[in-house]
């Protein structure tokens, strides 16, 4: 009765219009209070005791590292970094969009700050060159979903915090996807571009790609800081010198680290702001990151409730019960994920659905890092189709067209999202090659 009531509850507010947030806490708190009470106090407590938590630190400061990229300058740099090597192809510029997206990825951890950054700098110059507005809106839409397979990513933490699985296990096992994913949208960019036979630009010279290159320097010590703090460099002894090797900080102080360098770059470096205008858009950004966390604490308490009620265990237990072949259970996972995208956003999901599957998972032998890709894959289908994909939402902003319209832009590159999603579930080896080699 607790669960029909809980889920009902949940759905209602939903269907009324409240919002995730508040679904997801009213519905757990309610369902307490009438079948199960639990006082106040111990509520916030736990609230409390799972958001204050280090590795969630790691949040704000890489929503606030892209904002600050943004304002700096440093996200003009990189696209014309990618557009000086390959803009002169066929549908080059649609290949830079696909590029700088890889590249803003690799710092933000964000898919709609992706799609807004990215989106804001190359949608006017792709329609001004000839390119259709579906096309450049489809491409920038579908391919700012990187920003959270290509590490570091927000749902990888959420997802290592739930699981307890190592961070930078997860986010070395993003790579290689995020390659493949990103290589299929280049290959579509051309494709899509050659049929609509869009105009050429001219080649840049080899003084214009060193200039860009040594502009957008400062801009790729962000990734490569990021990187090497994570992982640090390799173990080594020579002429009587000897270095250990390891990692040099903790993801979370790796976000740190790109907000202050977005910062020192975009001030010191860039001057293309100033420290009231630094201010304003920390300021700016604080409401996504409040959004963010309010999400979390609500849907933490959801979870904890559900994890009460056994749900997790019952389901885990049934699942084994019917002994289902590890493909079978892949595939009713990504149905299911499937389906929730329609409804939730990625962090709920992550924080509702992954403990509810994740002993499932574990019981029937999959690996938690692959796991984890497949959740992300498909949090990034659902980030591209109605009726709550955010990029759609925030690629309708940056473009003028309605959602629908940018959907149906999209259309032709879900195809990749799908392939991908397919070679993550069913080729476990582009997740783990990578955490293997590195964590033996």
């Amino acid at each position: 009765m607790s669960i029909a009531v809980l889920l009902v509850v949940f759905f209602g507010l939903l269907t009324v219009g409240a919002p995730v947030a508040v679904a997801l806490g009213g519905s757990a708190v309610l369902t307490s209070f009438l079948f199960s009470p639990i006082p106040p106090a111990i509520i916030g407590q736990k609230v409390l005791a799972n958001v204050e938590h280090f590795t969630l630190m790691a949040v704000p400061f890489f929503f606030f590292a892209a904002a600050l990229m943004e304002t700096g300058g440093l996200v003009r740099r990189l696209v014309n970094l990618a557009n000086a090597f390959v803009g002169h192809l066929r549908g080059g510029l649609g290949i830079t969009s696909i590029l700088s997206c890889m590249m803003f990825a690799a710092i933000s951890g964000s898919s709609p700050a992706t799609v807004a950054a990215i989106g804001r700098v190359l949608y006017p110059a792709l329609v001004r060159d000839g390119y259709s507005p579906r096309y450049a809106i489809g491409s920038i839409a579908t391919a700012g979903s990187l920003g959270i397979l290509i590490p570091p990513s927000i749902p990888m933490i959420m997802y290592g915090f739930v699981t307890e699985t190592s961070i930078a296990r997860l986010f070395i096992a993003g790579v290689i996807p995020g390659l493949v994913y990103g290589t299929g949208l280049l290959v579509m960019a051309a494709f899509l571009a050659r049929r609509a036979k869009v105009p050429l630009q001219p080649r840049s010279t080899m003084r214009q790609r060193w200039d860009a290159l040594v502009s957008a320097g400062p801009a790729l010590l962000l990734p490569m800081t990021i990187f090497v703090g994570i992982y640090g460099f390799p173990g080594f002894e020579a002429f009587g010198v000897s270095f250990e090797g390891g990692a040099i900080f903790t993801p979370t102080e790796a976000a740190i680290m790109a907000a202050a360098l977005a910062l020192v770059i975009g001030l010191l470096v860039y001057r293309e702001t100033d420290f009231m205008g630094a201010v304003k858009t920390i300021v700016a950004t604080a409401p996504s990151v409040g959004m963010i966390f309010f999400i979390t604490i609500n849907a933490l308490l959801f979870a904890f409730f559900i994890t009460q009620l056994g749900i997790p265990q019952a389901v885990s237990a049934l699942i084994v019960a019917l002994d289902p072949p590890q493909w079978v259970f892949l595939l009713m996972v990504n149905v299911l994920l499937i389906i929730v995208g329609f409804f939730l956003e990625g962090l709920p999901t992550v924080l509702m659905f992954v403990p509810i599957l994740f002993p499932a998972a574990m019981a029937l032998g999959v690996d938690p890092v692959h796991f984890c890709i497949i959740v992300v894959v498909n949090i990034e289908l659902g980030l591209i189709h109605p009726p709550v994909g955010l990029n759609l939402y925030v690629g309708s902003a940056v473009s003028g067209l309605p959602p629908w319209e940018v959907f149906k832009a999209a259309l032709p590159w879900l195809s990749v999202t799908l392939t991908t999603l397919l070679l993550v579930t069913y080729v476990p080896q582009l997740s783990l090659f990578l955490p293997g080699l590195m964590f033996r």
